[in-house]
């Protein structure tokens, strides 16, 4: 069977090929080692990294909320405080992370219950939730 190209091009082929096996593995690695190196962090850089890495996925953890709060800060405007928040928060099954979510211009009332929508460190939303709403498992560690 002729080869298309020749025997150097299938050569040249084939390194491509390789290299780029390489590269994917290389990518691969990296964004399943930042999934782990992320875990617990509050930082931005945390946020921003579980943000465009796809080996992480969403899903909702609950909270018990606090009087304590991190840190505080003016908004945009001006005219009134943010308040971030770190806790640790429960998924479904009952696994642990610490989170950091922020409330616009309030602060939390303490003792009631969140559901976080979560990309890793990422906060996409927040709300009250009653506590028959929270998976048994959270529940038991939130207790």
């Amino acid at each position: 069977m002729p080869m298309i190209g020749g025997k150097k091009g299938a050569v040249s082929m084939r390194k491509v090929l390789i290299g780029i096996g390489v590269f994917a593995l290389l990518v691969a690695g990296v964004g399943l080692g930042l999934k782990f190196w992320t875990k617990d962090q509050t930082s931005t850089t945390a946020q921003v990294i579980d943000l465009l890495n796809p080996f992480v996925t969403q899903e909702t953890v609950y909270v018990q909320t606090t009087s304590r709060y991190a840190s505080r800060y003016k908004d945009s405007t001006g005219n009134s405080m943010d308040y971030a928040y770190d806790t640790v928060s429960y998924n479904a099954q009952g696994q642990a992370r610490t989170i950091r979510y922020t409330a616009f211009g309030k602060k939390i009332k303490p003792n009631h219950y969140l559901a976080i929508t979560t990309k890793g460190q990422n906060v996409r939303q927040w709300a009250e939730v009653a506590w028959r709403n929270i998976p048994s498992a959270a529940q038991v560690k939130l207790k």
